[in-house]
């Protein structure tokens, strides 16, 4: 008897360490954090989003030096030097000055490939904007249910006290057996070990956090607040149009194809000469000055094989940026068809809890714990019904998550909000 009783206190008084540190855990004060704000910081410290606004403005200062000609030349020449080499004692000096012009349309045709390279890394830009915004979305979301995982956590640990209460009261006075006390002494301590697992978990999320804002990962961060639900109802067709004009992937590959036809057309258009013009003004050291001018042009013909190829080098990435646009219009469509059903899925087992599971669950725990009071069920009974119901808010909250989820990256797709 003695060997019992010393058993129940070492369980006891496990349980009591376990249930001071849930208190202290519980009664820990902690910020706000607020989904909004928490994208603006991300928009102005996550570096990607910084490196591919730098990337943009490079390509910006592309465009003037695709447009601009080639710097002009001066020259000085010492004509008729003689043998011995002294410079002072030539018989001309000619001071020259030449410039090269590009055949008429070439510099357009540049400026206008870097234009749309420009875009492009625009487009590119957007796309990891809109992607690191997914991503802390997301984070923000698994935050969240890891708030409400330990919330639920929490609830589990009143209730597990209460059961132990009543089962020591139920032992004190000979209606149970010890079984019921060990049994609830272990169930508080299963709630111990799964807090841990719950806490490194939002310490995880917290740290994915940190990391987008570009923070060191131990920095704190306030806890999540529920937002509200959408109430629409995604129409594959509409957002598969939206995805097609607005994702900056596929406008990417549509803007490759408009600089591969650009591209072809400089190409060809380097077939045409360019022109050099020269002027040079003589300063004659024993005779009357001159001027001299003189034309000279690029042959271009000489060297056909290489232009050919650069021809077909640009018609091939055409044809390039035409497959891979038909490829991500074909990726787009199946993440819209893929995420419409993950979220239409999530919804329905939320609703599915809300209006009939979670209700039922709550009302079998209270019959269960009513049953053990009054004898008509065991302790085993009780606990099955306290962890099911358990499971199945983890479940409902699971679903609500992904609901969420599904539409940060249904956002991230068409670039509009939900």
């Amino acid at each position: 008897m003695l060997k019992r009783l010393l058993l129940i206190a070492v369980f006891s008084f496990g349980a009591v360490l376990f249930l001071i540190s849930v208190s202290f855990a519980e009664e820990t004060p902690s910020q706000i954090l607020n989904l909004e704000d928490l994208l603006q910081e991300v928009v102005q410290r996550n570096p990607e989003i910084i490196a591919g606004e730098k990337r943009e403005r490079m390509a910006e200062e592309k465009i003037p030096q695709a447009r601009a000609w080639d710097d002009p030349q001066i020259g000085v020449t010492q004509w008729s030097i003689p043998s011995n080499f002294n410079l002072g004692n030539a018989d001309e000096t000619w001071y020259t000055f030449s410039q090269t012009f590009p055949f008429f349309g070439k510099q357009l045709l540049r400026g206008a490939v870097a234009t749309l390279e420009r875009t492009m890394a625009g487009e590119e830009s957007r796309a990891v904007r809109l992607r690191v915004l997914r991503e802390a979305k997301q984070a923000y979301f698994d935050l969240l249910l890891a708030y409400k995982m330990l919330e639920i956590h929490h609830a589990q640990v009143d209730l597990a006290r209460r059961l132990s209460r009543i089962t020591q009261e139920r032992f004190a006075v000979g209606a149970v057996g010890q079984q019921d006390v060990l049994r609830a002494e272990m169930e508080l301590l299963n709630l111990s070990n799964e807090l841990e697992h719950l806490e490194e978990e939002k310490r995880t999320d917290e740290a994915r956090i940190n990391t987008l804002l570009n923070r060191s990962v131990d920095s704190p961060i306030g806890q999540p607040q529920a937002t509200p639900l959408p109430t629409l109802e995604p129409d594959f067709e509409i957002l598969q149009r939206e995805a097609a004009e607005s994702r900056p992937e596929n406008r990417m590959h549509a803007l490759a194809i408009r600089r591969g036809e650009e591209s072809i057309k400089l190409a060809r258009k380097e077939f045409f000469p360019d022109v050099m013009g020269e002027v040079a003004y003589w300063d004659v050291h024993h005779g009357p000055n001159r001027w001299m001018a003189s034309i000279k042009i690029s042959i271009p013909w000489i060297n056909k094989k290489k232009y050919d190829a650069r021809i077909r080098e640009n018609q091939a990435e055409r044809e390039r940026a035409e497959a891979a646009q038909q490829a991500i219009n074909n990726e787009t469509a199946l993440r819209i068809k893929t995420l419409i059903a993950r979220f239409q899925t999530a919804r329905r087992l939320a609703r599915l809890y809300e209006s009939g599971i979670l209700p039922l669950a709550e009302q079998s725990l209270a019959a269960a714990l009513i049953g053990y009071q009054t004898k008509k069920n065991d302790f085993l009974t009780l606990i099955d019904a306290q962890k099911n119901l358990k499971e199945l808010e983890l479940t409902y909250f699971r679903a609500l998550t992904e609901i969420q989820k599904s539409l940060t990256e249904l956002e991230e797709i068409t670039g509009k909000t939900f």
